[in-house]
């Protein structure tokens, strides 16, 4: 066994453990691993796509990030507007007083950064606080993981046909159905059982979450190939950084806390 594949094991058992036992106990646990897993995927957000020069922006954004979180925590949603208009009220200051030439690009990059690393993410932990949170997340989890994992295997023994050679080479057309196939029927079970979703409604919303995270995976891959970067970074041994192990739950997440919103609803 490589040293490599056998830092990706561990750290996968790891991760697993942590954030199983997180996920399991809910409430704060669950929201202090949220919080230390937004904090570094901005962290690695802001080097791989600004560098830099966006340190000043990054300081405060983190602190603002966290600040949403607790904002969540103890009056949920209605904190958004607040620290949205927050960024472009410190964009705009530094825009008059320190940096003219370079903040305003690098306030849209910071308050979209804020969204895509902290809003995105902070779906799955509102999830949790919904009725049957626990199994939505294991759901989201399921189909996400197994569409990869079949997606992988199955594109490295038959793919031939390229879905974005130029942003992940090694994603195939063949290998991407067969993700989905397999995701969808695994989460659709798993809905159908545990969740009391009709068979349709779980299929399609299982194919709609898979393919929701594909774009999520691969829209880090494309700003990853923007600043010339293999990972997002090193923080998780065999894996990369927080953003490559997570990008498609982020997407997967906001999705399934908007399908809950309307199920509410209707």
């Amino acid at each position: 066994m490589s040293k490599e594949l056998s830092n990706r094991i561990i750290t996968g058992i790891l991760l697993l453990l942590t954030l199983g036992s997180a996920l399991y106990f809910g409430d704060f646990l669950f929201w202090l691993a949220i919080v230390i897993i937004t904090a570094f995927s901005y962290r690695e957000y802001s080097v791989f796509y600004e560098g830099k020069k966006t340190e000043t922006f990054y300081k405060s954004t983190l602190v603002l990030g966290v600040l949403y979180f607790i904002g969540l925590y103890f009056f949920s949603l209605w904190v958004l507007p607040i620290c949205l208009f927050a960024i472009f009220l410190y964009g705009a200051i530094l825009v008059i007083a320190k940096y003219p030439s370079v903040a305003f690009k690098n306030i849209k990059s910071t308050l979209f950064g804020f969204v895509y690393c902290y809003v995105f993410p902070s779906g799955i932990y509102l999830i949790r606080e919904e009725k049957d949170g626990l199994l939505w997340i294991v759901y989201i989890i399921l189909a996400v993981v197994l569409s990869d994992v079949f997606a992988y295997f199955i594109g490295k023994k038959i793919g031939k046909r390229k879905i974005a050679p130029k942003i992940s080479p090694n994603k195939s057309l063949e290998g991407l159905i067969a993700g989905i196939i397999i995701g969808s029927i695994g989460a659709t079970t798993f809905a159908y059982f545990f969740l009391k979703m009709s068979i349709l409604f779980a299929f399609v919303a299982s194919i709609a979450i898979i393919i929701i995270g594909v774009i999520g995976d691969l829209f880090e891959s494309h700003l990853k190939r923007e600043a010339n970067l293999k990972d997002s970074g090193d923080a998780l041994p065999g894996h990369g950084g927080f953003l490559d192990r997570f990008d498609s739950v982020i997407f997967a997440s906001g999705f399934v806390y908007i399908l809950l919103f309307y199920i509410r609803m209707f």
